[in-house]
């Protein structure tokens, strides 16, 4: 049981990894997109943004609980 937390521990921190990514992507499109003066279709907005970096959090904690999981299993954590 503990290799399959820790292979979801791994994914999901891997999978937050990329959707922050996305949202540092984005942002420094926008910045281009201001600099420039031009018009970049690919630019997410606010409301985008937003949800990007919800689901990175969201997904960074999940990350994080299954982590915490395998930790205390072992007896491991510090108190």
């Amino acid at each position: 049981m503990k290799p399959t937390i820790q292979r979801n521990a791994k994914a999901f921190l891997i999978a937050a990894l990329i959707v922050f990514a996305l949202l540092v992507i984005d942002i420094l499109v926008a910045k281009v997109q201001v600099m420039m003066g031009i018009n970049i279709p690919l630019h997410l907005g606010d409301t985008g943004q937003f949800l990007l970096l919800l689901v990175a959090v969201v997904l960074f904690v999940i990350g994080a609980l299954f982590k915490e999981k395998v930790a205390g299993s072992d007896g491991n954590l510090d108190h």
